[in-house]
């Protein structure tokens, strides 16, 4: 057990075999003192006798005084104790035995040793003395030497041994509690001086009377240095702890979450009054090291205002500190500049390296940036590869645009990029502002502007934020709204365009059977007029809208052509555009069934169109999406065919069961009639249909029919009608071709003309 010493303070472990037996430190004194003491004893008893100076009492005196002696001058050892034990009982056995003049007062000797020395011996010699002193005691009975007749002797005999019996049960009992408490103790200093929390106590004098390794630590001296002293004396304790031990002794109350800083680590500090009853024993203290948490918190702190891979401030920072920029420069008077810089095709670094190299890019252009900028400048990564500048106290516009050249011109130096050689450009979007102009969202809106202004000019360029621009950015922006809430009050209408069969042409070629629809997405805004898809439906791919407005045209399409195909008996298709956004999704054929069995149209009625380039994007991704389609039973198109960059091989593995031949090479008939025969035998070399798009005169509708077209759509033969026409359409349709009947068995007539379409 640890115990602080009263007289020097030093908090020490008795390591000596006494401790270990649980003998109490003030026995050890008195078990010299003893020999002493009996010494005493036989000097007073030779005093009282007749003996001369060298009679055996003065012998046993010397021979006691210098065993006890020697007890005093450190040799407080059990076996030691054991050597004077046996020097005592041998000494008054043989002073009784000589029965000498005054023999019989030595018989107090017995009835010492079974009185003190159970206390101090170990257990096990202790346990010895119990039965050695009283037997050592009847031995002198047979010599007449014990001081009474035999009845008598018995009894002096017994009353020994229950006396050293009672002394060692008290010596067992005694060190068994000793050990109990050492062994709570030890528990708890070992548990004290484990826990991270210091913890300290101070006696009224402000010296250290206990104190754990964590609370050594926040002095960096050992432990020795501490104890017994005051804390004023060890300068390299924090003053701030000395001054809070001062004042709680002084006060009486408390002092909580005080901070210090000691040997390069913080803690947390409260001290406190100990007290016992009303006496005021010192002050104890806890501190905690919350160095650790401190570092966390700044760098949890840094994590919110920087970027992660380069280390820069992240928006928030930025456009914090343009706000506090800005105010500055309207108190100054002087222009602020915000450069918005992307780098150039990083996607493609990124598809065709990895992301690891675009990192190294990302990190690379980090330090090009930070080669340009100057001191007072903010540099920040926004997101991606977008970067931003913030200058202040910008001399003149020119100045800055001098300086976003000199930007753009850094980063397009060569980069070595695991052994190759990679060229990076920027484009740079320019926004300068005088005092009060702006507000940092406007300013930091501007310069996107601009930057993608100088991506439409062709990358690699600075652009300068103008009025045209400003204008443009907002009406985009109005754009968005409003197609937006155009979406979700189903504003988008749908208009069906008829799609009619070569087969079986009349003479005049009009009109022709009805086999579908093409379902056409339109957007009429309001107090804007009609909006062109080629405008709005990019944007809702943009906006993340394309999957509502294409479920939504999707279930209007299937609904009306269920209720034509009611009304007429005839087996009508309707073909609905299939966007990028939506086929790259792994539900999309999970949506389309949906959709089909909520409006009970069956798979072999819908075409589902997607575009040549869209196909090319991720062939892969496409074969598979198109796969799970073509397992519903739908029919698979390719829309705008020609337009592309599609592979030969690509196209024969492509799972599609109609080609659609784009309008730009209708207007161009007949003079490309060779080109367009190719087209014609390569869709049915495929096994798939033909369908022709833009056929606006009727020239255009007999050269395609010449070259063994197989279905046509234009305006020559409908415009695209409003829903509410296409029944009136239909009948007008079914009157110039014959009975219903007539029309199924054209139908039937075109699915045998038709080549075998793939499985």
């Amino acid at each position: 057990m640890s115990e602080v010493g009263v007289s020097d303070g030093r908090q020490t472990r008795d390591a000596s075999p006494y401790a270990e037996n649980g003998v109490a430190a003030r026995l050890l004194l008195l078990e010299p003192l003893t020999c002493i003491a009996l010494a005493g004893h036989a000097v007073a008893v030779h005093l009282v006798s007749a003996e001369g100076l060298s009679s055996p009492a003065t012998w046993a005196a010397a021979v006691l005084a210098a065993a006890g002696v020697i007890g005093l001058l450190g040799r407080r050892v059990p076996w030691a104790a054991a050597v004077r034990a046996g020097i005592v009982l041998v000494t008054a056995y043989v002073l009784l035995a000589l029965r000498n003049e005054g023999s019989g007062y030595f018989l107090l000797w017995f009835f010492v040793l079974v009185s003190v020395y159970p206390l101090v011996l170990p257990r096990t010699l202790s346990r010895c003395l119990v039965p050695a002193v009283p037997l050592a005691y009847l031995m002198l009975v047979p010599l007449g030497a014990a001081d009474g007749p035999p009845p008598v002797a018995l009894l002096r005999a017994v009353s020994l041994a229950l006396i050293g019996l009672f002394v060692h049960l008290a010596a067992s009992a005694y060190r068994e509690a000793v050990a109990d408490r050492d062994s709570a103790l030890a528990v708890l200093d070992t548990y004290v001086d484990a826990t991270p929390v210091g913890l300290g106590f101070w006696d009224t004098d402000l010296r250290y009377r206990r104190l754990n390794a964590a609370l050594v630590a926040l002095s960096g001296l050992p432990l020795a240095d501490h104890l017994g002293r005051s804390v004023l004396d060890l300068p390299s304790v924090s003053p701030v702890l000395a001054l809070n031990l001062r004042r709680v002794l002084h006060t009486g109350e408390p002092v909580h979450e005080v901070e210090i800083e000691s040997a390069g680590r913080v803690w947390m500090s409260s001290c406190f009054p100990v007290r016992l009853g009303s006496r005021l024993l010192g002050v104890g203290a806890v501190a905690v090291d919350v160095t650790d948490q401190r570092l966390a918190r700044a760098e949890l702190s840094r994590s919110a205002t920087h970027d992660a891979l380069t280390g820069l401030p992240n928006r928030d920072l930025f456009t914090d500190r343009l706000t506090v920029a800005l105010a500055q420069a309207e108190r100054g008077g002087e222009l602020t500049a915000v450069l918005f810089c992307d780098l150039d095709r990083f996607k493609v670094i990124n598809d065709s390296l990895g992301h690891a190299a675009g990192d190294e890019v990302l990190r690379l252009m980090t330090a090009r940036l930070g080669s340009v900028v100057q001191s007072g400048d903010t540099l920040a990564r926004l997101g991606g590869d977008e970067f931003a500048i913030l200058r202040t106290e910008v001399p003149s516009a020119a100045e800055a645009r001098a300086f976003a050249e000199r930007v753009r011109s850094a980063v397009r130096e060569p980069l070595q990029l695991g052994g190759r050689t990679v060229t990076a450009t920027v484009s740079v979007g320019l926004t300068v502002c005088g005092p009060a102009e702006q507000d940092a969202a406007s300013l930091l809106r501007d310069a996107d502007v601009a930057m993608y202004q100088a991506k439409d000019g062709g990358r690699d360029r600075v652009a300068t934020i103008d009025d045209t621009l400003r204008r443009g950015a907002s009406e985009r922006l109005e754009l968005h709204g409003a197609l937006r809430r155009a979406v979700d009050n189903d504003e988008i209408t749908v208009v069906y365009q008829p799609v009619v069969t070569l087969a079986h042409a009349g003479a005049a070629g009009l009109p022709h059977p009805v086999i579908g629809f093409e379902a056409l997405a339109r957007w009429r805004r309001p107090g804007h007029g009609d909006v062109p898809p080629a405008d709005f439906i990019p944007l809702a791919e943009d906006l993340g809208l394309i999957h509502a407005l294409g479920e939504h045209v999707l279930r209007t399409a299937c609904t009306a052509v269920r209720e034509w195909r009611e009304e007429t008996g005839l087996p009508l298709t309707v073909a609905v555009n299939l966007s990028a956004r939506q086929l790259e999704t792994r539900d999309c054929a999970a949506r389309v069934a949906a959709v089909l069995d909520e409006v009970g149209l069956p798979a072999s009625a819908l075409v589902l169109e997607v575009t040549e380039s869209v196909l090319m994007l991720d062939v892969q991704t496409s074969m598979r999406e198109l796969g799970e389609l073509r397992r519903l039973g739908v029919t698979l198109a390719i829309d705008d065919f020609g337009t592309g960059y599609s592979s030969l091989a690509y196209l024969r593995d492509l799972p599609v069961d109609v080609l659609k031949i784009d309008r730009s090479f209708t207007s161009r008939m007949p003079d490309i009639a060779a080109l367009f025969v190719f087209m014609v035998e390569l869709t049915h070399a495929l096994g798939a249909v033909t369908v022709v798009e833009g056929v606006e005169t009727a020239a255009q509708l007999e050269a395609v029919t010449h070259v063994g077209c197989d279905q046509v759509q234009g305006y020559f033969v409908s415009r695209p009608l409003h829903a509410d026409a296409v029944s009136p359409y239909l009948r007008d349709a079914l009157e110039g071709s014959g009975t219903r009947d007539e029309a199924a068995d054209h139908e039937g007539s075109l699915l045998r003309h038709a080549p075998d379409r793939a499985p």
